[in-house]
């Protein structure tokens, strides 16, 4: 087998073990939903770890994670996806903690409040709290990395935004995965990308932001993020798939970074279908993906990591 059906094997091996996660199971029924998610990716392999702690940072439950050799003074804070009603730092442990593992960094996955349970502005509320719960512990602004995936990507945008308006010194840097930050659905990626894309729905992604915004309006400038001010918030870094219905969410948000003057990097990984960085374990692409993700990490907290990875 050649080099290029190989990988063509492997993509489609992948794509094929992310589009059956939650398979089977009644859309409608959100608590199995959030265990087959869990479940999905709990048993991702970690690097070893110097230290691991359920902690409670500013009211909210947090998994705290250390990789070997990392520095605990530097934190990569990572806000998990699964559309805001699914997810938990158990189904994010491990593509988190290969990531700060390869930043020299450690990191801190809260457990946020989940709709339709907790509607906006929860998660934004208990990521402020973390955020400013780590800097209460002595870790300065400047090395701490906002991260997030997906749904994740959106709420560290909204975050650095609501930090931003209650003047808390903003993170080193945004990394974001494929950031879902256009909640109307209204991107040209939607239909273009529709029949390449292994897991995402515009009719899953329409119930899931009825299920977090409830009454609030999806053109309210602290949800809408691409219709925020962004002038002012930290050098950000995406990555998405080329082959996913998100892509344009990331373009416009590129864009939009830019024409508010902050550094932005986007990269998009021709195939790759969403949060593919999470498939470590199966895809060449992915571990090179996560080692981009953690160089950059490292390479913008002010203060250097020592005995970097």
């Amino acid at each position: 087998m050649n080099a290029v059906s190989s990988l063509t094997s492997d993509i489609a091996m992948a794509r094929e073990a992310v589009a059956k996660r939650l398979s089977g199971i009644d859309p409608h029924d959100l608590a199995a939903q959030r265990i087959a998610y869990d479940a999905f990716s709990e048993t991702d392999p970690m690097p070893e770890m110097a230290g691991q702690a359920e902690l409670t940072m500013g009211g909210v439950q947090c998994l705290g994670l250390m990789p070997k050799g990392s520095s605990g003074d530097h934190i990569v804070l990572w806000l998990h996806g699964g559309g805001y009603v699914m997810g938990s730092s158990r189904s994010h442990k491990g593509l988190a903690s290969q990531i700060a593992h390869k930043a020299g960094m450690s990191t801190v996955i809260p457990d946020y409040r989940l709709a339709p349970e907790n509607k906006f502005p929860a998660p934004v509320e208990d990521a402020v709290a973390v955020y400013q719960a780590v800097m209460a512990e002595g870790v300065k602004p400047e090395n701490i990395i906002l991260a997030g995936d997906s749904a994740g990507g959106g709420l560290a945008v909204m975050t650095a935004l609501k930090l931003r308006e209650m003047k808390v010194g903003q993170p080193a840097g945004l990394l974001l995965l494929s950031p879902w930050v256009d909640l109307s659905t209204s991107g040209w990626s939607i239909e273009a990308k529709a029949k390449r894309d292994p897991f995402l729905t515009r009719g899953a992604l329409q119930m899931r932001t009825q299920q977090y915004l409830g009454d609030c309006s999806m053109h309210d400038p602290a949800v809408d993020v691409l219709k925020a001010d962004l002038r002012g918030l930290p050098p950000a870094f995406i990555q998405v798939g080329e082959a996913e219905i998100l892509l344009s969410d990331s373009t416009a948000l590129a864009e939009k970074l830019g024409a508010a003057g902050v550094p932005v990097s986007l990269e998009i990984w021709p195939e790759m279908f969403h949060i593919f960085q999470a498939r470590y374990k199966m895809l060449d692409h992915a571990a090179q993906a996560v080692d981009r993700l953690g160089a950059w990490a490292r390479a913008h907290a002010v203060t250097s990591v020592s005995n970097p990875v």
